[in-house]
């Protein structure tokens, strides 16, 4: 057996992780796993499901602390933009690191094509989380 790792963000605004098992010798099977929290099923290719995990939802409640829930002040639209794209770096970060997993347990030779991919998405990540700083000590919001 194989361990593969799959994640993804459901509709309730979960990410969801998925720690799986397939033989690789045999046509994987069709798993079904379901959000803890919302109860929404997604198809897993794969012969076992081991795990199913709950990470960050979009909902920040360091926002909500700041802000208040429901309250009517809001970050600037710089700094929303900025935080846009920092979740989007992030979110391809763990999508690369992911395939990166997977492929080290199923294929060695192609690690340093997905390496280099993780490392690029990494600096892009970092670099937009400074760019995120910056603009909040500099702006104050």
């Amino acid at each position: 057996m194989v361990g593969t790792i799959a994640s993804w963000r459901c509709k309730c605004g979960i990410r969801l992780k998925v720690l799986a098992e397939a033989d690789p010798s045999q046509s994987p099977a069709a798993q079904v796993a379901l959000c803890s929290n919302c109860g929404e099923p997604q198809t897993v290719q794969r012969d076992k499901i081991v795990s199913v995990t709950q990470g960050i939802p979009d909902t920040s409640p360091a926002l909500e602390l700041i802000y208040g829930s429901g309250s009517s002040v809001s970050p600037c639209n710089e700094k929303t933009g900025f935080m846009v794209a920092h979740n989007k770096a992030f979110e391809m970060y763990l999508e690369i690191m992911s395939q990166l997993a997977t492929t080290v347990l199923r294929h060695h030779a192609e690690f340093d094509f997905f390496y280099n991919r993780l490392q690029i998405a990494r600096q892009l990540f970092v670099q937009t989380r400074e760019l995120l700083k910056q603009h909040t000590a500099q702006h104050g919001c």
